[in-house]
């Protein structure tokens, strides 16, 4: 008489292991599907090149944006400026469509649309005063600077490190059309970029010099 255990391997279907591998793989390519497509349509990388986001950012951090989130005053985004010398730049957006903005002596102040009354911008990001005056730049956005109101569909934005960055301010650039935000870099990312960047330089280090 047979055994209880040879009873239940007679009935064991002999395609169960392989049909579970083939259920196994399939999962892991659903996954792996996904997260291509979430870091190909929703997130990008971006590698910071220069110092005008100093001390928030520093040169060759490692970081993520999201390419479908909308900007947001204090955000820090990447722009497609089409310009030769800088096609993209990373910077803090400081004013959107229908926002009134103007310095004084070093400080920032900003009138958000809808709003009656100018109120100082909190700017603990900058890593030293802002000093440049308009007499330093002649028809810039300067460290003392008259109210300046961005046009709908505007974006006004600039690097934390003030007295270094080239942005808005420049008479010969001013407020950017919206539509040339690439991404809204993500807080998380922000908060581990120390990790991010250097997990990626193991990759990038490796790749020889042309």
């Amino acid at each position: 008489m047979a055994s209880y255990g040879e009873i239940l391997n007679a009935k064991r279907d002999p395609n169960a292991e392989t049909e579970s591998l083939i259920h196994f793989i399939l999962i892991v390519l659903a996954i792996f599907a996904f997260f291509l497509s979430i870091f190909t349509y929703v997130y990008n990388g971006v590698r910071v090149d220069g110092d005008s986001m100093m001390n928030t950012l520093q040169d060759g951090d490692y970081l993520f944006m999201n390419l479908i989130a909308e900007p947001e005053r204090g955000d820090i985004v990447v722009v497609h400026t089409g310009r030769k010398e800088a096609d993209y730049v990373i910077k803090r957006v400081i004013a959107l469509g229908g926002d009134e903005i103007y310095a004084e002596d070093g400080v920032l102040y900003r009138k958000c649309a809808g709003e009656t009354e100018f109120s100082v911008v909190e700017e603990n990001y900058l890593p030293e005063p802002w000093v440049y005056v308009n007499e330093d730049r002649p028809n810039s956005f300067g460290s003392k600077a008259e109210p300046l109101v961005i046009g709908e569909n505007e974006i006004f934005y600039m690097g934390d490190n003030r007295n270094v960055s080239v942005d808005c301010r420049a008479a010969n650039y001013g407020p950017q059309p919206i539509e040339n935000v690439t991404g809204v870099v993500t807080e998380w990312s922000l908060s581990i970029k120390g990790f991010l960047t250097s997990f990626f330089d193991l990759f990038t280090a490796a790749v020889p010099e042309s």
